[in-house]
């Protein structure tokens, strides 16, 4: 995949599919891709959980879905590099990219993602989604504590660096979405800025390449990571690449034309 980097193609390593919460076949998605002029597509499913969730495949489907695959990297070959790939949620210590399950699958890349955030009990809720839903659970399961499901996910980002096993740092202010909703000024807060900062420091000292995400730059106005922490990736040194997240076909290459021009403007 640096080889493919190196030259300059079109990329995204970010697609979900019928396999997860895509609405398309990764067939679908590929061809979608091709024709967008992507020279590089991974596919990347959010992979089997230890929790109830239906955004997440079946472990039972992994074989399937690995074959699909390898049927897409031949038919794809010389015109479109395609790898294997899988969005691994982080939940603890004893579930995350770095387990030996995600290690001893046959993937080309593993990106590391965290969706998960232990409420004050211990209990794991899925904290993205819409600010309803948000907002919802976090009077239901956190106590309407607003700077405690904000730390905690980069506590969990921080733990999940740590800990390793995976190549691509997923959206790592994802929380950013939801919390912005429910308290507009959270990304102000210095200790907000402290923890973004310890997230970059980390994903630096581990090699690690973070995405800029561009799934929401439309319907949310908004990247992930946000822009006002771009300067501090460069200036640190964080390798960035582009991902659309992509879970419809026309959305393969959703917003990597702007957000590509806005990486350049800051050279």
């Amino acid at each position: 995949m640096r080889d493919c980097e190196s030259q300059g193609l079109k990329s995204n390593l970010h697609s979900h599919s019928q396999y997860c919460d895509g609405h398309a076949t990764v067939h679908e998605l590929a061809a979608a891709a091709h024709k967008a002029g992507m020279g590089v597509w991974g596919v990347s499913p959010h992979a089997p959980i230890a929790v109830w969730s239906d955004c997440n495949m079946k472990r039972e489907d992994v074989p399937a879905y690995l074959a699909d695959v390898e049927a897409l990297k031949r038919e794809y070959n010389g015109r479109m590099h395609v790898f294997t790939g899988m969005e691994v949620d982080y939940l603890s210590r004893e579930f995350g990219p770095h387990i030996d399950y995600f290690q001893e699958l046959p993937l080309d890349f593993r990106i590391g993602s965290v969706h998960f955030v232990p409420d004050q009990k211990g209990e794991q809720h899925d904290c993205d989604g819409s600010a309803a839903n948000f907002a919802r659970k976090l009077h239901d399961y956190y106590r309407d504590d607003l700077d405690y499901v904000v730390k905690r996910y980069f506590e969990q980002v921080l733990n999940m660096i740590d800990l390793g096993g995976f190549d691509l740092l997923g959206h790592f202010d994802k929380i950013a979405g939801n919390a912005s909703a429910a308290c507009a000024d959270i990304e102000e807060r210095g200790w907000y800025a402290d923890l973004v900062a310890d997230v970059i420091d980390a994903a630096v000292s581990r090699g690690l390449t973070a995405e800029i995400n561009t799934k929401a730059i439309y319907d949310r106005q908004r990247l992930y990571p946000t822009e006002r922490w771009w300067p501090l990736m460069r200036e640190k040194g964080l390798d960035i690449v582009i991902s659309t997240d992509c879970h419809y076909p026309e959305k393969a290459d959703l917003g990597y034309a702007e957000t590509q021009s806005r990486l350049a403007s800051m050279k």
